[in-house]
């Protein structure tokens, strides 16, 4: 058409052409010049189904999407509906956050975390080229150990406020790849803007929280300083967010005028921005519970991310783990074995939280964090790292000053 869909009219449109049925991915292996392109054709009956009729390539076609519309809105966008999980679990197991926590980590949180070490520590170059990074980080589980034993509120303080940057800061690695998909290189002052919107999009009702003393982890009331206990630090955070917002949609409107506007990076964020205020507006036991919503959805976009980076870095030839390009090979039982492998690493960590349960004489509380946070933390660390290399998912930022 030669008309320009409206916004709305547009968000519409990429919602009622999402297929349900479609889900699981499928990428066409990349083909060297000189040979004929030939595609790997699955069944749709089977796991290994497309989720899109486009072959992604390598990732490097300009476009608006990662790797298709119907991956995208399943896997970034849509897979947000998740956030609810946790809370329905806790309504229908009576209220039992530990059962909600050990099962969330069980099947999707734990998995996530260990996925990472397939691009790190499995990886010789990202060895090689972050190894005071690998070594400062294995000294994380022993500062863990000794929040843990001497001052558990600070560390819980320290653990949720970190796991709220990190969740925000995939977001926004997921919206820059978004912008150097379609444009290469993003202007810096539409960067800043977004960043800034996602990053203070989670505090203003938090920040209420804190100031009221109605901020717990579990049973630990996170630590606040006493000084920044008044509504002058409220307004303040949330205004700093309504100017951000405000500067947002000025720019979507112009981009809208222009024809430059990025429906689905816009669509991410306003999604965003609206479980943030959702997950903040519950109170007592069931914020908790609500952050571990958020932090479904962001492992389920963890995981496909991290299949499908792993997937265009072995097309490219940047893998030299063994192990990986296995792992990334076209196909469900891969894909299994991905998976399976993670969780098998789970299973083991939550074992040794029993051990050390039985033998430490500490709480069943602080067994589960000790060993959590000490993979958890590692997780972090290696993963602020990761969400600066746009190059694994939008190849354009290769060229385009990619920062590393």
């Amino acid at each position: 058409m030669g008309k320009r869909l409206c916004f709305q009219g547009e968000f519409a449109k990429l919602v009622a052409e999402l297929v349900p049925g479609d889900l699981f991915l499928c990428v066409q292996r990349g083909q060297e010049p000189s040979r004929p392109c030939a595609k790997e054709v699955l069944s749709m009956n089977t796991p290994a189904a497309a989720l899109s009729r486009e072959a992604p390539g390598d990732g490097r076609k300009p476009g608006l999407w990662l790797h298709s519309k119907q991956w995208d809105l399943l896997y970034i966008t849509g897979s947000s509906v998740l956030v609810v999980l946790p809370l329905l679990l806790y309504a229908v197991v009576g209220h039992s956050a530990i059962f909600v926590n050990l099962f969330i980590a069980g099947v999707i949180g734990g998995p996530h975390m260990y996925a990472t070490f397939f691009r790190t520590l499995l990886d010789p170059s990202f060895r090689q080229r972050h190894r005071l990074l690998i070594i400062g980080s294995l000294g994380i589980p022993v500062l863990v150990v000794a929040g843990a034993v001497w001052a558990f509120q600070l560390l819980m303080t320290l653990f949720f406020f970190w796991a709220s940057i990190h969740v925000l800061h995939q977001i926004a690695y997921i919206l820059e790849c978004y912008e150097r998909k379609q444009h290469g290189h993003p202007q810096r002052w539409s960067l800043i803007i977004d960043y800034a919107v996602v990053f203070s999009s989670l505090y203003p009702f938090a920040s209420y929280r804190f100031i009221h003393d109605d901020f717990y982890i579990g049973k630990t009331l996170l630590l606040y300083p006493d000084m920044l206990k008044t509504t002058i630090v409220f307004y303040t955070v949330s205004g700093f967010f309504a100017l951000a917002f405000l500067l947002f949609i000025g720019k979507t409107i112009r981009e809208i005028q222009q024809g430059t506007v990025h429906y689905p990076k816009v669509l991410l964020m306003v999604t965003t921005i609206g479980l943030a205020f959702f997950i903040t507006s519950h109170s007592g036991n069931r914020l908790e519970i609500a952050f571990q919503g958020f932090n479904t959805w962001h492992s389920f976009q963890y995981l496909a991310l991290t299949w499908y980076i792993n997937t265009l870095r072995k097309q490219r030839g940047t893998i030299n783990a063994q192990g990986i390009p296995w792992l990334s090979n076209l196909g469900a039982s891969r894909f299994s074995c991905f998976y399976g492998l993670n969780v098998a690493c789970t299973l083991g960590a939550l074992l040794l939280i029993g051990v050390v349960f039985r033998l430490s004489g500490l709480t069943f509380e602080h067994s589960y964090y000790i060993v959590v946070l000490s993979f958890l933390l590692i997780h972090y660390c290696h993963d602020h790292v990761l969400f600066t290399q746009f190059g694994d998912l939008a190849p354009q930022a290769e060229g385009a000053g990619e920062r590393r």
